[in-house]
Formats: structure tokens, C-alpha cells, sequence
């Protein structure tokens, strides 16, 4: 079920807002992400770390994990 709500915005988001598809959608999503607090934002995460973390899917003779191997410790 649904309801609708009011709610004051800032102009600049009012606008951004209308240049999306289905804006209902759009604002509970963000909602959700917002008050979803287990929720990780991957830009929050340094970039070392989610090499490391990409680098597990492979097998450690596969290309991809020399490669990110190298990346990694050009950043250490």
C-alpha cells in the first residue's frame, strides 16, 4: 500500500527530481538507502580494499589477479 506524503525540498532537487522517470520510485529508493543503516556506500570504501576484495574472485594465476596484484602494490 501506498500513501501519499509532503515534504519540503530544497528548488535544486525539485528540479533534478523532475528530470527522472518515475520520481515516486526515485525518492523511495533514497529513502530506503538512507534509513537502511547496515547499508555500505561503495564510495566509502578506500580503493585498496576493494581491490583486495575483487581480487578473490580469481584464481591466483588467472591475469586479472596478477594485474590487481601489481595495482595494489603501486598504491601501498
Amino acid at each position: 500500500m501506498r500513501i501519499n506524503r509532503t515534504f519540503s525540498i530544497p528548488i535544486e532537487l525539485v528540479h533534478e527530481l523532475k528530470k527522472k522517470h518515475n520520481q515516486s520510485e526515485t525518492v523511495t529508493r533514497a529513502l530506503r538507502k538512507y534509513l537502511d543503516e547496515d547499508a555500505v556506500d561503495v564510495r566509502d570504501i578506500p580503493t585498496k580494499q576493494l581491490l583486495v576484495a575483487v581480487r578473490t574472485r580469481y584464481d591466483q594465476f588467472d591475469t586479472e589477479y596478477q594485474l590487481l596484484t601489481t595495482v595494489i602494490s603501486l598504491l601501498s
